[in-house]
């Protein structure tokens, strides 16, 4: 079985070299190493073809920069494997990454395959499997699973899928949160999917947290995504509609906290239109916020205010207290 592996790089001049090694160096050798230089600006294409000096296998595309989605639709263009995986160029994986997912496929006959994804920060790491053994599971199953996000996540990196999957689909351009709008398509043209608590992917954290990536509105394209999912959920999939509309409104939530957020720390930052817009929703939801089971204390103490407009939910932010204490929060994740 011969695997088609998209590594996306941009501007990773100080990880490319570890990721495409433990790529070059996996115990599965039937690969073909796609790398997408997205019009990096730094060093990082010199690194790439020094390393392909040494590995017939790599492919270098080199592109114009175009955001993650363009370099993955890209190198998706070119595959000639029976399976496809993607790989960020700042992330790296386990040697044995590979050969156990095509284990796992041959054992189970599966189209896609999913190992476990350990975040790694400066200073610790947090893996996300919370489950104790390998489980397979057919589409609604997997659908569902994704959308309570307990174990299985929206990420594309930790995933082999069947080439032909992507025959009708490709990542959205121009858009974050590509995988939102993506992974679900995939998991529904899938008859049986097989998830592996096996760390073999390990997800470098470089964004830190408030202080340093102020609220941008394009990740609204988040609550977009979510959308798109429900409504295809809502279609195709109506047993499952319940649980993805509390996760669409928690999406809302969080995006109406971050812009608070922001505009309590930064100066020169307003959301108004925005954030009205959120606030409305959120008390159009009010309810589930209030009284829905498994929401956050912090959404419940939020969700009354959306009454009084989003101008009066700022000013609350920016009071002393409350500005002091986000900013506290925000220090511990640096």
């Amino acid at each position: 079985m011969k695997l088609s592996i998209i590594v996306a790089a941009y501007n990773v001049e100080n990880y490319i070299e570890k990721c495409l090694k433990s790529i070059t160096e996996q115990t599965y050798k039937q690969l073909e190493i796609i790398v997408v230089n997205d019009g990096s600006t730094d060093r990082t294409i010199d690194v790439i073809q020094t390393i392909s000096k040494t590995d017939e296998r790599i492919i270098i595309v080199n592109k114009v920069n175009g955001g993650l989605s363009s370099a993955r639709n890209a190198g998706l263009d070119l595959v000639t494997g029976d399976y496809v995986g993607f790989i960020d160029g700042d992330d790296y994986i386990a040697i044995d990454m590979y050969e156990h997912l095509v284990e796992e496929i041959n054992k189970h006959n599966c189209e896609i395959a999913m190992c476990a994804v350990l975040k790694v920060y400066n200073d610790y790491t947090e893996c996300d499997s919370l489950v104790e053994h390998s489980i397979v599971l057919n589409k609604i199953e997997a659908l569902n699973a994704l959308i309570e996000e307990k174990f299985i996540k929206h990420y594309a990196v930790n995933k082999l899928y069947k080439a032909t999957l992507f025959r009708d689909i490709r990542y959205p351009e121009g858009k974050l949160y590509e995988d939102i709008f993506t992974t679900y398509k995939l998991f529904a043209c899938a008859d049986k999917l097989v998830y592996s608590n096996k760390i073999g992917y390990y997800y470098v954290q470089r964004e830190g947290s408030i202080l340093r990536s102020k609220y941008n509105v394009r990740k609204l394209d988040c609550i977009q995504a979510f959308s798109e999912f429900k409504a295809y959920v809502d279609q195709c999939f109506p047993e499952l509609s319940g649980k993805l509309l509390w996760r669409l409104n928690l999406s809302k939530m969080n995006s109406l906290l971050d812009m608070l957020k922001s505009e309590s720390i930064y100066e020169n930052c307003e959301f108004q239109e925005f954030g009205s817009n959120l606030a409305k929703e959120v008390r159009r939801n009010s309810f589930f916020f209030i009284k829905g089971s498994n929401i956050p204390t912090t959404f419940r103490i939020l969700a009354p205010f959306s009454y009084a407009g989003y101008p009066l939910m700022r000013m609350l932010f920016k009071t002393a207290l409350v500005k002091n204490y986000v900013y506290q929060r925000s220090l511990k994740l640096l």
